[in-house]
């Protein structure tokens, strides 16, 4: 009676481990059908196939006879892969990339003697592709949280083989900065530019948004990062500069961009920050000449063109003002000092002109030149500006 006990004992435990076995194969069988039905384009038994594939895998994952096979989690891996890869079983599955990773990862931890070495590896670029796709159709459908998501799995996919995901870093960066998760933008901006991928252009952009959350201390050190790692770079010093001004450090701004210019004496955009750093610290004059320099460099150089002839308009307001206030008795003081900021604006006139000229869609120039020509009592290009004002606001 014992030995038919233990008889019958062995057979069921045989046929358990069958079972288990024969799960791994069935799921490798409907997964086989399912491949064959998206090519001929029959997504409902693609599908039925894929679901009964999913649900016979997993068991065989828990179970203590599979779940240490290799074979189970590469097969796991690829069952996944195709279901992240059709929309409509997404949403039943929205874990199918993440359990994907965990899969492949799991059977190349299995795979000791690097059997199936080349099969993982193709595996997993099949999901890194799969996943790759969805981010950018999600990013191209302006879906940015959607793609960010799809470009931050898909660092843990390539990890699984060793590699960094440079490209997905970047574009997870990108993306989150669209979606407003603005520290998952910095993290994946800092990021690409310590691997040198877009370092330009992801340097400027951390430093932006470090500005705009008011963290200036922590983004004039990665300006300073920066610099070295791209010392040539305008849109770096440029990002600097704002940060400098955001956070009113004049000071630090003029010993960093004078030193700037010598290393870039033909950089029109460098004498034109250096002329606002000037006017900020109230020295007028640095701050005309700064400007000069950069249209001797660039004569249409907008920027530089815009901000003399505004500064020149502002000297003399601040004259005229000086001027109204003279006592009435002292006519003749008066009436230097009112030609005095007269002249600085006719200093200003050809400079709004010419801004202008480079920027016509810009009206309020319009208004500046209008109020200075009649000011100066120049009545025929007081009347010529007036009829373009006119003109554009019919």
């Amino acid at each position: 009676m014992k030995k038919s006990i233990i008889l019958i004992f062995a057979l069921f435990t045989f046929t358990l481990v069958n079972a288990q076995g024969s799960k791994v194969n069935t799921a490798y069988a409907e997964y086989t059908h399912a491949v064959e039905y998206l090519a001929s384009s029959d997504i409902e038994k693609a599908v039925k196939s894929l679901s009964e594939a999913a649900t016979n895998i997993d068991l065989a994952t828990t179970h203590e006879k599979t779940m240490n096979k290799s074979k189970t989690w590469r097969y796991r891996g690829m069952i996944y892969t195709l279901i992240a890869g059709i929309e409509s079983m997404q949403s039943d599955y929205p874990d199918a990339i993440p359990k994907a990773t965990v899969s492949f990862s799991k059977a190349k931890e299995l795979d000791t003697k690097g059997q199936y070495e080349e099969e993982i590896k193709k595996s997993v670029m099949d999901l890194y592709n799969t996943s790759l796709q969805e981010g950018v159709a999600a990013y191209q459908k302006q879906e940015y949280e959607k793609s960010m998501n799809h470009f931050i799995l898909n660092q843990d996919v390539l990890a699984v083989l060793g590699l960094i995901d440079s490209l997905g870093i970047y574009n997870a960066g990108l993306s989150a900065d669209l979606a407003g998760f603005t520290d998952i933008a910095i993290e994946s901006y800092k990021r690409s530019a310590a691997l040198g991928y877009e370092g330009e252009y992801c340097y400027t952009k951390t430093i932006a948004l470090l500005q705009n959350q008011k963290k200036y201390d922590e983004a004039i050190a990665l300006a300073k990062e920066a610099r070295n790692a791209y010392p040539d770079s305008q849109q770096i010093i440029t990002a600097q500069l704002n940060v400098f001004l955001g956070a009113e450090m004049f000071e630090e701004a003029e010993i960093e961009l004078d030193q700037a210019a010598q290393d870039n004496p033909d950089d029109p955009s460098m004498w034109f920050a250096i002329g606002v750093v000037k006017d900020n610290l109230n020295k007028k004059d640095e701050a005309i000449e700064a400007y000069k320099t950069s249209l001797e460099v660039d004569p249409d150089y907008y920027n530089s063109t815009m901000n003399l002839a505004i500064l020149y308009f502002q000297i003399a307001s601040k004259k005229m003002t000086a001027a109204n206030e003279i006592d009435v008795r002292e006519i003749e003081k008066y009436n230097i000092a009112k030609e005095d900021a007269l002249q600085e604006l006719k200093l200003a006139i050809p400079y709004f002109e010419k801004a202008y000229a480079l920027k016509p869609e810009n009206v309020n120039i319009l208004l500046d030149l209008k109020e200075a020509y009649g000011q100066v009592n120049d009545k025929e290009n007081y009347n010529r500006v007036k009829a373009l004002i006119d003109s554009n606001n019919k």
